[in-house]
């Protein structure tokens, strides 16, 4: 029950509605939206690509760096459900924010989105080459990192993934679940091993033994990679039975839950890592890498690689719908063209957003492997630092939104307080850390390329919204239990 009221104008839509624009309202369980979740940020490829991303920068660190991104964005995550059980909305932050702050709030949190969407597709295609082409190389084809067959696999992964999206929620919940609950019991058993042949070095580890403050903040920035985004299990509230009860459950598992593991995982693996730096020099994945280093021999190392990288299209699945939600709900508001949210009579499924969101990742994960064919790793480092930075602002809103908010209805309290600074001072200090002790190149350079790129799509909004003056669908606005009543 809530006591609240939208301000932000514009019809509202009951949880009770009919379906809204060809959606399937109250489709999905509780249950099944946890699991969706859970499942697009695939704990098995978490726990073998979190410790190695932190490692580069935070060194023996990497713990902690792992553990200030967990609390930063499970602080954040407070603020977002703050919003999620008051409102249903299909536009994750872009459609909390303008019950709090204006226009210009809204369209500044759409353009981050976009370009954050755009940034996750492509990234996550990107780890699908990467893990397919450990596992190529492991069976003598050399090429496998040839700009070529790295594109062919991006290619084949965003076409099957928008596939499934296509089909609606309940093909795509069912195999993103289980393409990653089959990786799992593999990636726990690599790491233990590991760990039992490593050692954990828990001294040197505890002690942050060479580690600076600086690389520990730019290993919390590569940490968050895979907890960023984290609250876009929002976008399929409408979709939800019981969505204000069961969203805020599914935002705060992955960085709770998934933001815990990854900190026991650092701990366990970061020594091992270490051992394994030449093979992880020469393309071998950190998973492969892992797997050889306990023992498991070359065999397990391999299938590792095969298994992570059909995992993946299971968080593939999930950005795929979840951001096809988002692009929908800015065409329904007349920043896209309208084309883009058309809904599939039979599946009930944003099949042009689909399809937009799947062009446009794809698009620039092929353009940035085409103009650095000789740093394959390297472009996607740089995908995956500017996906955090283009969350920066959206999170950042978001937790002044909601002390806005609370006060207002007069529930603000001290705790809440604390949180929500806190947690909008890491994200900040994530993306000013860049700039104070700037990474090595080209890193270094995504600061300013987020600023570009989200200056030159928020212009783009502005100018359209204020030349089209669009009237606000119901699909973009939310509502209350009270408005409800009344």
């Amino acid at each position: 029950m809530t006591t609240s009221s939208a301000s932000a104008g514009g019809p509202v839509v009951p949880e009770n509605a009919p379906p809204v624009d060809g959606l399937d309202r109250g489709h999905l369980s509780r249950n099944q939206l946890v699991a969706l979740a859970l499942a697009s940020y695939v704990p098995p490829v978490g726990l073998a690509s979190v410790p190695a991303l932190v490692l580069v920068t935070a060194g023996n660190g990497s713990w902690l760096g792992a553990l200030i991104a967990a609390v930063a964005t499970s602080l954040v995550g407070l603020s977002v459900i703050t919003f999620a059980r008051r409102y249903v909305v299909t536009g994750s932050l872009y459609s909390y924010i303008p019950l709090v702050f204006g226009p210009w709030a809204r369209i500044l949190v759409g353009a981050t989105l976009f370009l954050g969407y755009v940034a996750q597709v492509g990234a996550i295609a990107f780890l699908v080459g990467l893990f397919a082409g450990s596992f190529l190389l492991s069976l003598g084809f050399e090429a496998s990192f040839d700009v070529g067959v790295q594109m062919l696999i991006h290619s084949a992964a965003v076409l099957i993934a928008g596939t499934i999206a296509y089909r609606g929620l309940d093909t795509s919940v069912s195999t993103a679940v289980t393409l990653a609950v089959v990786s799992v019991p593999l990636m726990l058993v690599i790491t233990v091993a590991a760990a039992a042949s490593a050692g954990l070095d828990l001294g040197t580890q505890l002690s942050l033994e060479g580690a600076t403050p600086s690389g520990i903040f730019q290993g919390v920035a590569a940490g968050a990679v895979f907890l960023v985004g984290f609250e876009s299990s929002t976008a399929l509230a409408a979709e939800t039975r019981d969505a204000r009860r069961s969203v805020p459950l599914a935002v705060m598992c992955v960085p709770v839950g998934l933001g815990a593991l990854y900190v026991v995982a650092t701990l366990l693996q970061v020594p091992a890592l270490v051992a394994a730096s030449d093979a992880l020099a020469t393309g071998t994945s950190p998973a492969a890498a892992l797997a050889m280093e306990g023992g498991l021999g070359s065999t397990v190392a391999g299938a590792t690689d095969l298994v992570l990288a059909v995992a993946t299209f299971a968080a593939l699945i999930g950005f795929v719908n979840y951001g096809s939600r988002f692009v929908a709900t800015l065409a329904a508001d007349g920043l896209l063209p309208a084309g883009a949210g058309r809904i599939h009579p039979r599946h009930h499924s944003p099949a042009a957003a689909v399809a937009t969101i799947c062009v446009l990742g794809l698009g620039a994960i092929l353009v940035m492997v085409a103009l650095n064919p000789d740093d394959i790793v390297g472009v996607y480092n740089s995908v995956a630092t500017l996906i955090v930075y283009f969350w920066v602002i959206p999170y950042l809103l978001i937790c002044a939104g909601a002390l806005r908010l609370l006060r207002r209805e007069g529930r603000l309290g001290p705790l809440v307080v604390i949180g929500a600074v806190l947690g909008a001072a890491a994200m900040a200090w994530m993306y000013l850390n860049g700039i104070v002790n700037p990474p090595a190149s080209p890193l270094d350079a995504m600061s300013y390329v987020a600023v570009m790129a989200v200056a030159v799509v928020f212009v783009a909004f502005l100018a359209v919204d204020r030349l089209g003056h669009p009237v606000v669908p119901p699909i973009t606005r939310p509502t209350t239990e009270k408005e409800v009543q009344q």
